[in-house]
C-alpha cells in the first residue's frame, strides 16, 4: 500500500510540473470526488488527469489550492452552452476581453492589458500555439470545441512553468482521452445572421485504446464570417461585411501512446480574409472603389514527443522534444478583377525545444522538481514578389534551468520557485514565484506572488539596419529589451452552502519596460519599449451546482490602471490631454458575466448565458471614440440521444438583443473598431458510434 501512494504521488507530480502542459483536470473525476477521495483509492490514469494537489494527510485537493488563480471549463460545460468557438467560451471567464488588431484579426486582452502579442501562452495538448515570429494567437473560428475535454486557465502569470508568452496568463486546451472517446463522433454546425452566413464547421473525434496502445485523431474543416455589418474606416470608405472577411478553418490533430511514451502531431491551418482598411490606407482603385483585398494565413505543423521513466517509486524522470514550423502572416494580395494573387510577405520560423526534469517526492506529499531546457528559433525570410522582407535576422535560443519545490505544513503550504534563462540576444533573466496556499474545511485562502517576462521575438528585434524587419531612421532604431511583470495576488474562498462556492480575487500587476507597437506618419511600423504599464482589480466568482438539475455561475470583474508611460494605452482627447487616467484603450472597467444549465429532462437542457460589458474607448485614425455598454444574451438548446442513442441536435440564439458588439482595437493604432458577430441562429447535428 505504501508503495502504491508513492508511485501515485510521483504521478501526480508529473501532471502537475511539466514544462509541456500535460492535462490537470477531467471530467471523468469531479473535483468533489477528488476532495472526498483518498488517494491510495485513486488509480494511477485518474490521477494524472485531475487537478490534484496534495497535503500532508494525503487528500487529494482542486484548484482552491493550486499556487495560481486558475479556471477550468469541461468540455461538458462547452457543449452545454452551445459554444461556436473559443470567443464564446473565453468571454465567460473575469478578466479576459478580445479586441481587434489589425486585418481582421481579433486577439485577447487580459486585465487591462493588451495580450495578443505575446503576453497570453495558448497550448492544444502541449504544443503551443503561439505564433513564434510576434506571439499572437487568432481567435474567431478557430479551435475546435467538439474535441475539448476541458481546458484550464491561468488568470495571471505563468513564466516559470511555462515560459515565454505566458506573461499575462496561459490557456490549455486538452482533448478528449482514447477512453473517453471510445469510437467516432462527427458533427456539424451551421450559422446564420440576419443578413448572411455566419458559419459552416464540420468536426471529427475518433479514438480508441488496445493493451497499451491508445490513438485518438480529431480534424475540423470551418468556414466562417466575422459580421454581416456594415465597416467604416477612417478615412471614411466602407464595404458591406456580409457574406465576406472569411475565416477559414482547418486542423489536424493525432495523438499515439504507448506505455510510457506519447507522441503528438498537429497541424493546423487557419487564413483571414480583410478589406477592413488599417487607418487612411485602404484596398480601392484610382476612383476609389474596392478592386482588392487581403488574405493573412496561420500555419503550424507541430510534433511532440514524451517519455517517463521511473528510477524508484518516488523519483522520476521526464524527457521531451518539440518541434513546430510555422508560416505566420503571410500576406497575399487577392482581386476581384481575377487577377493573380499577389504574394507579399512569407517568415517562416523553426521551433525547436528539449526538455528534462526530474522529481523527487516523498509520501507526506512535499516536492521538488529540477529540470533544464534548451531551445530556439530559426526564422527564414522569403523575398516577396513585390521586393518585400528579405533581410536576415539571428538564430534566437535560449538554456533554461528552473527549480520548483512544496512543502506542506500543518498550517499552511508553501511553494517556491525559480527559473533562469540565458538568452544569446537578450543576456540572462531569473524569474521567481512563492506561493501560501490553505484550505480550513469550507474556507481557503491564496497568497501569490510571481515575475514574469515577454522576451522580444523575430518580429520585434530591431538592432540595426541589417537586421530590422521594418528599416527607419537611424535615430529610431533600437534594441528592443525584455518586458518584466511583477504580479502580487491573493484569493479567498468560502463554500457558502454545500453546493454554493464563493470566490475573490484581488491583483496587482507591475509591468516594466513594455514592448510596444509604433506607427509613424508614413505609416511605418517599429518597436520600442515603455518605461512601464500597471493595474489593479478584482475578480469575483459565485458558483452553485445543482447536480441533477444543473449549475450556474456569476462572475465579475473590475480593473482601473494606476500607471501608464505609453500614449498608446491611453485615452486621450484631440488635446492629448488624457480625459481618463485609471482606463486603458480598449478594455470595459467592469464585466460581469452569468451563465446557467438547467437539465428539463435526462436529454433535453437549455443554457441561457448574459455577458455585459461596461463603456470603452477606442480610436478611429486620430480621434477619440466612445463605445456604449453591451449587453450580450444567448440560449442554446440541448437534445442528446434522439431518437437513437448518440445522435444529438443543438439549436442556439445568439445575441438575442442585437447589441452588434465590436472589437475595439487595445491601443491606439488608428484601427476603427472592427463589427463583431450580429445576431445569429445556429443548428448543430452531432452523432457518436
Amino acid at each position: 500500500m505504501k508503495g502504491k501512494i508513492i508511485k501515485n504521488l510521483v504521478s501526480c507530480l508529473f501532471a502537475l510540473f511539466p514544462l509541456h502542459e500535460r492535462a490537470l483536470a477531467s471530467e471523468q473525476l469531479s473535483c468533489d470526488r477528488v476532495a472526498e477521495t483518498d488517494i491510495v483509492d485513486l488509480d494511477l490514469s485518474e490521477l494524472a488527469e485531475v487537478p490534484v494537489f496534495l497535503s500532508a494527510n494525503q487528500k487529494a485537493t482542486c484548484t482552491e489550492q493550486a499556487a495560481g488563480i486558475v479556471t477550468v471549463i469541461s468540455g461538458q460545460e462547452i457543449r452545454n452552452m452551445g459554444a461556436r468557438d473559443l470567443i464564446d467560451v473565453l468571454q465567460l471567464v473575469p478578466g479576459f476581453s478580445f479586441g481587434v488588431d489589425t486585418s481582421n484579426v481579433v486577439g485577447l486582452g487580459i486585465r487591462g492589458f493588451q495580450a495578443h502579442e505575446g503576453k497570453v501562452a495558448v497550448f492544444v495538448d502541449g504544443i503551443n500555439l503561439n505564433e513564434h515570429r510576434f506571439g499572437t494567437t487568432q481567435f474567431g473560428n478557430h479551435f475546435p470545441v467538439e474535441q475539448i475535454d476541458r481546458i484550464e486557465i491561468i488568470r495571471g502569470p505563468g513564466s516559470i512553468i511555462h515560459g515565454n508568452f505566458a506573461e499575462m496568463g496561459v490557456i490549455n486546451i486538452i482533448s478528449k482521452s482514447a477512453t473517453q472517446i471510445d469510437g467516432v463522433k462527427v458533427s456539424g454546425a451551421y450559422g446564420r445572421f440576419e443578413r448572411g452566413e455566419a458559419r459552416k464547421n464540420t468536426e471529427l473525434v475518433a479514438g480508441k485504446k488496445w493493451d497499451d496502445w491508445e490513438v485518438t485523431l480529431s480534424g475540423k474543416y470551418g468556414e466562417a464570417h466575422r459580421s454581416d455589418r456594415i465597416y467604416r474606416d477612417a478615412a471614411g470608405q466602407s464595404f458591406d461585411m456580409s457574406d465576406s472577411n472569411e475565416l477559414e478553418s482547418r486542423m489536424i490533430n493525432l495523438g499515439v501512446k504507448y506505455k510510457d511514451v506519447d507522441f503528438r502531431v498537429l497541424l493546423d491551418d487557419y487564413s483571414v480574409d480583410s478589406r477592413d482598411g488599417f487607418a487612411d490606407r485602404i484596398f480601392a482603385d484610382a476612383e476609389g472603389n474596392p478592386n482588392r483585398y487581403l488574405t493573412n494565413r496561420f500555419t503550424t505543423y507541430a510534433a511532440n514527443l514524451n517519455y517517463q521513466h521511473s528510477f524508484t517509486e518516488a523519483i522520476q524522470l521526464d524527457l521531451n522534444a518539440q518541434f513546430s514550423r510555422q508560416n505566420p502572416w503571410e500576406r497575399t494580395r487577392k482581386y476581384f478583377d481575377g487577377e493573380s494573387p499577389l504574394l507579399r510577405e512569407r517568415v517562416f520560423v523553426d521551433f525547436y525545444k528539449f526538455d528534462a526534469k526530474t522529481t523527487f517526492a516523498s509520501e507526506e506529499g512535499n516536492y521538488l522538481v529540477l529540470g533544464n531546457s534548451f531551445a530556439f528559433d530559426k526564422f527564414d525570410i522569403r523575398k516577396s514578389e513585390d521586393g518585400g522582407l528579405n533581410t536576415p535576422l539571428p538564430t534566437f535560443s535560449d538554456y533554461t534551468a528552473y527549480a520548483e519545490a512544496s512543502y506542506a505544513f500543518p498550517w499552511v503550504n508553501l511553494l517556491a520557485g525559480l527559473r533562469f534563462d540565458a538568452y544569446n540576444e537578450y543576456g540572462t533573466n531569473l524569474a521567481p514565484r512563492f506561493a501560501l496556499t490553505k484550505d480550513f474545511g469550507r474556507f481557503h485562502f491564496k497568497a501569490l506572488y510571481s515575475q514574469a517576462f515577454r522576451i522580444p521575438t523575430g518580429g520585434n528585434y530591431q538592432k540595426n539596419e541589417e537586421y530590422n524587419l521594418n528599416p527607419q531612421t537611424a535615430e529610431q532604431i533600437s534594441q528592443v529589451q525584455p518586458e518584466k511583470t511583477h504580479t502580487a495576488e491573493i484569493e479567498f474562498g468560502y463554500e457558502v452552502l454545500d453546493n454554493l462556492d464563493l470566490t475573490v480575487n484581488l491583483f496587482d500587476i507591475r509591468s516594466k519596460n513594455i514592448i510596444l507597437y509604433q506607427i509613424d506618419d508614413q505609416n511605418n511600423d517599429f518597436y520600442i519599449n515603455a518605461a512601464g504599464q500597471n493595474t489593479q482589480g478584482i475578480e469575483t466568482g459565485l458558483r452553485y451546482n445543482g447536480k441533477d438539475w444543473g449549475y450556474l455561475e456569476l462572475d465579475y470583474s473590475f480593473y482601473h490602471a494606476t500607471r501608464n508611460t505609453a500614449d498608446k494605452y491611453k485615452i486621450l482627447n484631440t488635446g492629448e490631454a488624457q480625459i481618463h487616467d485609471q482606463l486603458n484603450v480598449g478594455f470595459p472597467t467592469h464585466k460581469v458575466t452569468f451563465n446557467a444549465h438547467a437539465n428539463i429532462t435526462p436529454s433535453f437542457s437549455v443554457n441561457p448565458s448574459l455577458i455585459f460589458i461596461s463603456d470603452r474607448f477606442g480610436y478611429t485614425g486620430n480621434a477619440l471614440t466612445h463605445h456604449d455598454p453591451a449587453w450580450m444574451a444567448n440560449v442554446y438548446f440541448r437534445y442528446q440521444n434522439l431518437l437513437t442513442r448518440g445522435l444529438e441536435v443543438g439549436l442556439g440564439f445568439y445575441d438575442i438583443f442585437n447589441e452588434r458588439f465590436e472589437y475595439v482595437q487595445p491601443y491606439n493604432g488608428g484601427h476603427p473598431a472592427l463589427p463583431g458577430p450580429s445576431r445569429e441562429i445556429m443548428l448543430k447535428l452531432s452523432y457518436q458510434y
